[in-house]
């Protein structure tokens, strides 16, 4: 009985250790269309528009990577400095420097968090809803770009 005991505890232990955080996973942003949601795939405005990708938040250990259709996905990589458990549906991420996320599931149950990014200063810039990508239901489909030119571009 005392052996099951200690193996029991081992194995419990062993278990809890390997439990990810629930942040930890690939977030597939959705957007409102309809009386739903949908998860595009962005055309990249910038080669020949065939190559196609959600835009992604990826967490993973120490790692967060942000990848959307904008920038180099490269220069997306953040290193957390730390990270502060709010409360039970809540996490604040530090990074060494620069940009600062918060992290708030708003549907636990369909795995839909609300990922919000701050300036250094603390000003909100974004605050989109994601779903965990192993739970997506929603429908993928192609974004269409509107013609015109690209935010912050001069006509």
């Amino acid at each position: 009985m005392k052996y099951h005991f200690l193996y029991c505890t081992i194995l419990c232990t062993t278990l809890f250790a390997q439990q990810k955080a629930p942040y930890e996973a690939t977030w597939l942003l959705i957007e409102k269309a309809g009386n739903g949601y949908v998860v595009y795939n962005y055309p990249s405005r910038w080669n020949d528009g065939e190559t196609k990708s959600p835009e992604i938040f990826r967490v993973r250990g120490d790692s967060l990577i942000w990848i959307n259709i904008a920038d180099d996905p490269a220069r997306l990589v953040y290193k957390l400095s730390d990270v502060v458990k709010l409360n039970d549906n809540s996490y604040k991420f530090n990074f060494k420097r620069g940009t600062n996320f918060r992290f708030d599931y708003v549907d636990k149950a369909n795995h839909i968090a609300q990922w919000r990014r701050y300036y250094s200063n603390g000003r909100l810039y974004g605050d989109d809803l994601y779903i965990d990508s192993l739970y997506n239901t929603f429908p993928i489909v192609d974004y269409e770009w509107k013609e015109g030119p690209i935010d912050g571009e001069a006509d």
